[in-house]
C-alpha cells in the first residue's frame, strides 16, 4: 500500500472538519455583528453585543460557566495525577485499565441522569439512608442536583472527563519510563509523592497539555449535561445561547450569535490562561528544589484511593439505579428497592424509540467506518513519508486534529446550519452524518495512532518480500495485526458519535431524533421509567460494539497467540 494518492487522506481528513468549522465561524461571526440578510439585517453594528450584555442574568451565567468548567477541568486533571501517582504501575491500576473501555463508552448524557436519579432529594441514596438510619423520613427540601451554584454539573464533568485524561495519559506514560523511574528515585530516598511531582508530572502534563485544552473548552461550552445537571436560573452561558439560537423571536438570533462569540472567545482566554499559568510554574523550582525527601506517602496513597473508590462507586450505582427504575412498577419514598415491578417501560419504550434508535446505529457507524478509512489512510501515509524522510515530524499536525474539539460546538454550528438552510441541505441525513464526523475522527485518530506507530515494519518488509504486493501485504499482515486496536477505534468513534447532541439539533434541524436527543428531553419530565429506560439503551449501544470489538479480535487471534502484542 504506497503512492503518492496515499496523501489525498490526510487532506481529506482536514477537509471533513476544517471547511464546516471555518464556514460556521463565518456565519456566526458575521450574525454577532448585526449582518443578518434571511432577517433583514444587512448593517453591521455592535447592538448584538449590547443586547447580549443586557439579556436577564447574563452575567450569572457567564460566571456559571467560567466556575463550573474551569473547577472541573482542574479537578480531573488533580484526580487524575492522583490516581496515577497512587497506583501506576501495579496490578490493581492494571484492573483499572480493563475498566476505561466500559467507562469512556458511557455518554455524557446518559451518566448524568443516572447521577441525577442517585443524589436528588428523593434519589436512590437517600432512600438507601432512610432505611439504614431512619433519616431522612421525607424528602429534604434542598437543591441536590442542579444548584444554583453549579456543584453537581461540576461533579459530573469531573466524574465524566478523568477516565479521559486517564485513558490519554496511558498512551504517553510508557515513553516516560516511569518504572525505572521510580526505581531509580526510591534509591535515593525519595518518596513516590517527591518523585511523581518532581520527574514525572512535569513532562507527563506536558504531553497532557492538548488533551487538558480539550477538556477545558468541552466544559465551559458543554449544553447537553448542563441541561440536566446544571443550574437552570440563569443556566450557564452555553445554555442561555442555545436557549437564544432556538427562542420563538428570531432576531434573538442575533445575540444569540454574539454569545457563541463570547464563548469562543472566553475559551481561548483561558486556553491562554492555562498555557502562561504552565510556563510561570518554572518558578516553583526552587521550592521543589530543596532536598526533602518526602518518603511517606501514605497521604497520597489515600487520597489516590478515595478519589477512585467514590468514581467507581458513582458510576456502578448511577447504572444500578437507571435499571431498578427501568424495571419499576412503583416505587415511593423512602423505600429503599421498588415495591412493584413492570416490563411496561420497556415496551412502551422500545416500541417508542425504533426509529431514534436506528437512526442513532446507523448514523454513529457509517460516522465511524468512514473516520477509521480516513485516519488508516492518513496513518498509512505517515508511514511513507516516515521511509522517504526519517525525519519527518506528524506532531505538528496534532493541534489541527484536536480544533474540533477545542472550539466551542456553538462557535460554528449556528453558522453551518444557516449554510445548510442557504444551500437548500439541511434537513439531510448524510449531512448529520457530516456533523458527527466533525467529531468523530479526531477520536478515532487519538485511538489508532499510538498502536499504528508502534507497529513494527518489519513485518511489512517480511510480507513484501513473499507477496511481492503492497496491497496483500497491508490487508493480510498488517490489517490483521492490528485488528483489535482498530475495533477498538470504531468502537470509540460509534460512541463518539451516539453521544452528538447539539449536531444533532442544529444540523438536523429538528427532523432527526436519536436516543441522546430523546433522553435529554425526557429527562425534563416526570416519568423516571422511560427516561431510564433511554438512558440505559444511550449505554447499551456503545457498550455492546466495545463488546464485539473485543470479543471479535480475540475469536479471530484464537489460534494465533503470537499475535497477543498487537491486541
Amino acid at each position: 500500500m504506497s503512492g503518492h494518492w496515499l496523501a489525498w487522506f490526510p487532506r481529506l481528513a482536514l477537509l471533513v472538519f476544517l471547511t464546516p468549522i471555518l464556514v460556521g465561524l463565518l456565519g456566526t461571526w458575521l450574525p454577532a455583528f448585526g449582518w443578518f440578510p434571511a432577517l433583514g439585517q444587512h448593517q453591521f453594528s455592535t447592538q448584538p453585543w449590547l443586547d447580549l450584555l443586557a439579556y436577564p442574568g447574563f452575567g450569572t451565567a457567564l460566571q456559571h460557566s467560567l466556575v463550573t468548567g474551569l473547577g472541573a477541568s482542574i479537578l480531573a486533571l488533580v484526580i487524575t495525577f492522583l490516581i496515577l501517582a497512587a497506583f501506576y504501575p501495579s496490578r490493581a491500576f492494571q484492573r483499572l485499565e480493563r475498566l476505561l473501555a466500559p467507562i469512556l463508552s458511557v455518554p455524557h448524557a446518559a451518566f448524568a441522569i443516572g447521577v441525577g436519579f442517585l443524589i436528588t432529594p428523593s434519589g436512590w441514596l437517600f432512600r438507601l439512608s432512610e432505611s439504614l438510619t431512619g433519616w431522612p423520613a421525607r424528602p429534604l427540601n434542598w437543591l441536590t442536583y442542579q444548584d444554583p451554584w453549579g456543584i453537581s454539573l461540576m461533579a459530573v464533568l469531573t466524574l465524566k472527563e478523568t477516565p479521559f485524561l486517564l485513558f490519554m495519559a496511558l498512551a504517553s506514560l510508557p515513553a516516560l519510563k516511569v518504572r525505572q523511574t521510580l526505581w531509580l528515585g526510591t534509591s535515593l530516598g525519595y518518596g513516590r509523592t517527591r518523585i511523581w511531582l518532581l520527574l514525572i508530572a512535569p513532562p507527563l502534563f506536558k504531553r497532557l497539555m492538548l488533551p487538558f485544552f480539550a477538556v477545558i473548552a468541552y466544559g465551559l461550552s458543554v449544553v447537553d449535561v448542563a441541561l440536566l445537571a446544571g443550574p437552570t436560573a440563569p443556566p450557564t452561558l452555553a445554555v442561555m445561547v442555545n436557549r437564544l439560537f432556538n427562542a420563538p423571536d428570531l432576531l434573538l438570533r442575533l445575540p444569540g450569535a454574539a454569545g457563541a462569540s463570547l464563548l469562543l472567545l472566553v475559551t481561548l482566554l483561558c486556553l491562554a490562561l492555562v498555557w502562561l499559568l504552565s510556563r510561570l510554574s518554572r518558578l516553583l523550582l526552587p521550592w521543589l528544589l530543596n532536598g526533602q525527601r518526602w518518603s511517606n506517602s501514605g497521604l497520597l496513597r489515600l487520597a489516590g484511593g478515595v478519589s477512585l473508590a467514590l468514581g467507581l462507586f458513582t458510576y456502578l450505582s448511577a447504572l444500578l439505579t437507571l435499571v431498578l427504575w427501568s424495571f419499576t412498577g412503583q416505587w415511593r419514598f423512602p423505600a429503599p428497592w421498588p415495591t412493584e415491578w413492570s416490563l411496561l417501560a420497556w415496551q412502551r419504550g422500545l416500541g417508542r424509540m425504533s426509529e431514534a434508535l436506528w437512526l442513532t446505529f446507523s448514523t454513529g457507524m457509517v460516522s465511524a467506518l468512514v473516520a477509521l478509512v480516513l485516519v488508516l489512510g492518513a496513518l498509512e501515509n505517515e508511514v511513507r513519508l516516515r521511509a522517504q524522510k526519517p525525519g519527518f515530524n506528524s506532531q505538528r499536525l496534532l493541534w489541527l486534529l484536536y480544533l474540533p474539539l477545542l472550539i466551542p460546538q456553538l462557535a460554528f454550528l449556528f453558522g453551518v446550519q444557516v449554510s445548510l438552510i442557504w444551500l437548500g441541505l439541511d434537513g439531510r441525513w448524510w449531512v448529520l452524518v457530516w456533523s458527527h464526523l466533525i467529531f468523530v475522527l479526531p477520536y478515532c485518530f487519538l485511538t489508532l495512532s499510538g498502536p499504528y506507530r508502534a507497529f513494527d515494519e518489519r513485518y511489512t518488509w517480511l510480507g513484501l518480500s513473499l507477496s511481492q504486493s503492497p496491497w496483500k501485504t497491508w490487508w493480510r499482515v498488517k490489517l490483521a495485526m492490528l485488528w483489535r486496536p482498530i475495533g477498538y477505534s470504531l468502537a470509540t468513534g460509534f460512541a463518539v458519535s451516539v453521544a452528538q447532541y447539539l449536531p444533532t439539533l442544529f444540523i438536523g434541524g429538528g427532523r432527526f431524533a436519536t436516543i441522546t436527543t430523546e433522553a435529554v428531553s425526557l429527562a425534563s419530565g416526570s416519568d423516571r421509567r422511560i427516561t431510564a429506560v433511554y438512558a440505559l439503551m444511550q449505554q447499551l449501544l456503545p457498550l455492546l460494539v466495545f463488546l464485539l470489538a473485543l470479543l471479535l479480535p480475540a475469536w479471530r487471534y484464537r489460534k494465533h497467540q503470537e499475535l497477543s502484542h498487537y491486541q
